[in-house]
């Protein structure tokens, strides 16, 4: 990466990309690096975040920008985080249907905007909208009908459009998503071993594995589910294996049949998680147990279709 005060064309091989990437877009009249981002920026840093901030200047139409976005295809090795200002939010959320990044940091977004009123895609499950009740040029209205509609949190400060006067405030609630999305990534990118044979990952589609599944026993669909490390937070092994009994437990008293199952990170950073793998969970149970049991996510699929991550916090 170029040092965080200059845009960086997209890294194409893995060795050269960040290990987590915040990418932010500008608004309509500002610049790639005004007040508001070089502060963001830092914030991010803080966290571990390399900071790519392209510039949009030359392009006064919100989709052309977005499609800019979309050719820059930013990657990092692990968490992609996309944030955007004023029309920088219009672009980020617009983009990041395709883009799938871990999460969405909006600023007074200027949706459903004269001229550029679009629907934007269903945003990541981490997403956070921020906005300023004396906001006069992007109403309110906008963002909380956003935030509704999708039941993603948003924060309202008492501040105009820019929220330069709340920097604190924004660098704190960025932070804690970013922390999030590092949290997300690790999900997303851990093997899901099944048994002692098949493997499963995040967004892939596996034919044999689930052939696999089928002669043992999986009609329709398929979860993963642990009891360890509740909100991320390493426990000791002993407390583990209490909590991982007390879902077996569980689940045998509500007669869910499940598998031995283990989330392991590829990278090796972080102990393999003994886990189970619920055999045709009925619809919302899968969930139950992993907020039981104080989890950030699940793993959730059909049978024929990509396993996804189902975010419970």
């Amino acid at each position: 990466m170029r040092n965080a005060n200059e845009s960086a064309p997209p890294q194409t091989t893995s060795d050269a990309l960040p290990e987590h990437l915040l990418v932010f877009a500008h608004g309509k009249e500002s610049g790639p690096w005004g007040t508001k981002i070089k502060h963001l920026a830092a914030t991010a840093k803080a966290h571990g975040y390399a900071v790519l901030s392209p510039d949009y200047r030359q392009q006064p139409d919100p989709d052309l920008r977005v499609a800019q976005l979309l050719a820059l295809a930013p990657k990092a090795r692990r968490a992609v985080v996309l944030a955007g200002s004023s029309m920088g939010g219009y672009v980020s959320a617009m983009a990041a249907g395709a883009l799938e990044p871990d999460a969405l940091f909006l600023i007074a977004p200027a949706l459903y905007f004269p001229g550029y009123d679009r629907e934007p895609p269903v945003p990541p499950a981490l997403t956070h909208v921020v906005h300023g009740w004396a906001d006069d040029i992007v109403v309110p209205d906008k963002a909380i009908r956003f935030a509704a509609k999708h039941r993603r949190p948003l924060t309202m400060l008492d501040a105009g459009h820019t929220l330069n006067e709340r920097l604190p405030e924004l660098s704190a609630l960025l932070g804690d998503l970013l922390e999030r999305a590092k949290l997300h990534a690790a999900y997303r990118l851990a093997i899901y071993r099944i048994g002692s044979q098949v493997e499963r990952r995040i967004g892939m589609v596996d034919a044999d594995a689930d052939s696999w599944l089928a002669t043992h026993g999986v009609t329709e669909r398929w979860a993963i589910v642990t009891a360890c490390n509740p909100l991320g937070i390493a426990a000791s092994e002993a407390a583990n294996a209490l909590a991982s009994e007390q879902l077996q437990a569980a689940l045998r008293e509500r007669g869910i049949r499940h598998l031995p199952a283990d989330g392991l990170d590829p990278h090796g950073a972080w102990p393999a998680e003994a886990s189970v793998l619920l055999i045709d969970p009925p619809e919302g149970v899968a969930a139950e147990f992993g907020r039981q049991f104080g989890q950030n996510a699940i793993v959730t699929a059909q049978l024929g279709a990509a396993p996804a991550l189902l975010w419970l916090r």
